[in-house]
């Protein structure tokens, strides 16, 4: 899904990425299950499949995405296709649970420069969210119209720690215009487990929010890795502020 950015985070993760020209060797995963987003692609003719439930509850309204599913093809080694899709389950104050298909997000990404050769990686990531059901809208269970995402990302290792940082511009017709940023440090913690925290910020006018997200990502096998991560918004309180968001699902590599 499409978040956002709030004045300080914008300078800092711009010079992030355009000092991403320390040499560092190894590159840190963004994507599930958190917002923000890395360079990295699957590989050429490799997929990467997360199969998740996505909860998040604002004022009003709790939603659950059940499933969602993100799936990522390899188009050589540098590029990813990536369709992702979710089935909804709302409950809105006053009018009950609704169900149907969710808004899905479209997007290719371009990695144009390689961690092994550079020291780091960056790419860009452009998607659009699309409502492929009518009824979904007319139900007010999804926005009508298309919202574009513009990105630039960036990932490479500093101090021990791998470090993902995206920022990039969201338009269109679904919501306001907004600059949207994240940061995400990841770290081993023992055997095959990555603890992950992240801060995602949406500017947009009127409003801005803050999203703090802590998750983790524990590898059962060479294709399979279990995901989670639990936050919530910190921004002043409005109808976009997520009290609870949480993210639990599966990640197959092929």
């Amino acid at each position: 899904m499409f978040r956002s950015v709030s004045k300080p985070l914008l300078p800092g993760l711009a010079l992030f990425i355009a000092c991403a020209c320390f040499p560092q060797p190894l590159l840190a995963q963004g994507g599930p299950p958190l917002v923000t987003d890395d360079p990295d692609t699957p590989g050429n003719g490799h997929w990467e499949i997360n199969l998740g439930a996505i909860g998040s509850h604002v004022p009003g309204l709790s939603q659950l995405a059940l499933p969602d599913a993100d799936i990522n093809y390899g188009w050589g080694d540098h590029v990813q296709l990536k369709v992702d899709t979710p089935w909804l389950i709302a409950d809105k104050s006053g009018e009950g649970l609704k169900f149907g298909l969710g808004t899905s997000e479209v997007g290719i990404k371009w990695r144009f420069i390689d961690a092994e050769r550079a020291g780091f990686a960056m790419s860009t990531y452009p998607q659009v969210a699309i409502n492929f059901a009518a009824s979904s809208s007319r139900r007010d269970l999804t926005a009508p119209g298309r919202q574009w995402f513009l990105p630039l990302e960036a990932s490479m290792q500093l101090g021990g720690f791998a470090v993902d940082g995206e920022v990039g511009r969201s338009f269109g017709t679904q919501a306001a215009d907004a600059w949207v940023a994240g940061l995400i440090l990841s770290h081993g913690c023992g055997g095959t487990l990555e603890c992950l925290a992240e801060i995602h910020e949406t500017l947009a006018p009127h409003d801005a929010q803050t999203l703090l997200n802590l998750g983790a990502r524990l590898r059962l096998g060479d294709t399979l890795s279990l995901l989670a991560a639990l936050g919530r918004d910190v921004g002043v309180r409005s109808d976009d502020r997520q009290d609870l968001s949480f993210y639990l699902g599966l990640q197959v590599l092929r």
